[in-house]
């Protein structure tokens, strides 16, 4: 699989309607896959401590 495109920006209207298959969590970062293949990751920027949000789509 190759990344098809990286994201920074998340637009929600873009995620809207969209059925979620998976979801991970760890301490730093929440990864909900959805079933075309989209990715919305939300993770912590600890050089800025702050949540950042991207959205990426993998080939297959």
């Amino acid at each position: 699989m190759n990344v098809e495109s990286t994201n920074f920006k998340v637009i929600p209207d873009k995620l809207k309607g969209r059925t979620i298959e998976d979801i991970a969590i760890t301490t730093n970062a929440v990864v909900i896959k959805f079933t075309d293949g989209t990715f919305l990751d939300i993770y912590l920027d600890e050089a800025a401590q702050t949540l950042k949000t991207s959205t990426n789509k993998l080939d297959s």
